[in-house]
């Protein structure tokens, strides 16, 4: 766990945030003789978010593409890992607390900066706006990306967004908005699609937070998945962005999707959820539950039961579906556990007496 960075103090002066922060990193470095990742692929990312693992949490890179030092990115709401380690926003966010002074202070240095994302927006296009990512707190906001049903459109210091491009419903996507100091570029999967004037210039940033999946506030919740997401205090070329969007596509290539079914059945036993207080220092827990399968409805399944496991407490709350009364009749879609290495340092309540070969999971919220 990295040490709590400075909070923001609009009179405390940047060289004192700045041995704040160096202080956090010598005292808690992340492997600096680790080679280059494959991606970020371009160096100098004053935050990289590789994947969310625990073990491997987002990172800066130094100038040469080395590790530098980690920081930890919490859900919020709903928000969920998904089986590669993405990011799922369907209710929920992430906020990257104690990298948001680090990345401010990089920005404040350049007064330039590049946005990247892999992006995969909800299959059904969005009604209203919805904030991919955002740089703010309570007293304002430096950046964010947005959608609506338009597409997507980048926010400035506040100012009125401009457009850049429509991605494709439920279609993977790698968006890179370069801010050099008179002007912005925006690239598609590495190729540059619009571009315009900056007459302010690129605005430094403060030293604010960086939340994933809605605006700080938790306001304007974006619906999708969101990967490959990093932040550079430096407007990238138009070959390093091509470079970017080829070693994203590396990453994601090969991934095979989960064994789903989807039956329809009833509820015939549910392990009891603990009580809050018996599960901290976890804040969200699941809990296994066995449907009768009365209708196979997608994929194959020949036992006449199913054991599943859905989330029962998120963030200190306990859900609705953790008092569901038995013989409950619905429909679900669950792909297999061991399909799912996120979950393998999550709490759960087994069934008692449950030897059950396999198990499933149900990431929708029922």
């Amino acid at each position: 766990m990295t040490p709590a960075l400075p909070r923001k103090n609009p009179g405390a002066p940047l060289s004192a945030l700045a041995l704040g922060l160096w202080l956090g990193m010598a005292l808690h470095p992340a492997a600096a003789a680790a080679p280059a990742p494959e991606w970020p692929r371009v160096p100098g990312a004053a935050f990289a978010l590789r994947n969310a693992k625990v073990t491997t949490p987002v990172l800066a890179f130094d100038a040469k593409g080395r590790e530098l030092m980690a920081f930890n990115c919490a859900p919020r709401g709903r928000g969920l890992l998904g089986r590669f380690h993405e990011l799922v926003c369907d209710g929920g966010s992430f906020h990257a607390r104690e990298a948001g002074p680090w990345i401010g202070l990089q920005v404040a240095k350049s007064g330039a900066f590049t946005l990247e994302a892999t992006l995969t927006p909800a299959a059904v296009p969005p009604k209203s706006l919805g904030v991919v990512l955002a740089y703010g707190d309570d007293t304002g906001e430096d950046a964010a990306l947005l959608q609506d049903q338009g597409g997507l459109s980048l926010r400035l210091a506040g100012a009125q967004p401009f457009a850049l491009f429509a991605p494709a419903a439920g279609t993977p996507v790698h968006v890179l908005i370069a801010c050099a100091k008179d002007q912005w570029v925006a690239y598609r999967d590495g190729r540059p699609v619009k571009t315009g004037p900056l007459a302010a210039g690129a605005s430094a940033w403060g030293t604010r937070q960086l939340v994933m999946g809605a605006a700080w506030s938790g306001a304007d919740p974006w619906r999708g998945r969101l990967e490959a997401l990093a932040v550079f205090p430096r407007a990238l070329t138009a070959e390093e962005a091509a470079e970017e969007a080829a070693a994203s596509r590396a990453v994601q290539a090969g991934r095979q999707p989960a064994t789903t079914i989807r039956f329809r059945g009833t509820l015939v036993r549910q392990a009891t959820t603990s009580d809050l207080e018996k599960i901290r220092p976890y804040t969200r827990s699941l809990t296994a539950a066995e449907y009768q399968v009365e209708k196979v409805l997608a994929g194959e399944w020949n036992q006449p039961t199913i054991t599943v496991l859905h989330w029962m407490i998120m963030d200190s709350k306990r859900l609705p579906l953790a008092d569901r009364k038995l013989g409950t009749a619905l429909e679900l879609s669950v792909e297999r556990v061991d399909q799912h290495p996120q979950l393998e340092d999550c709490r759960r309540d087994e069934l008692e007496g449950d030897l059950a070969a396999e198990l499933f999971y149900c990431e929708a919220d029922l």
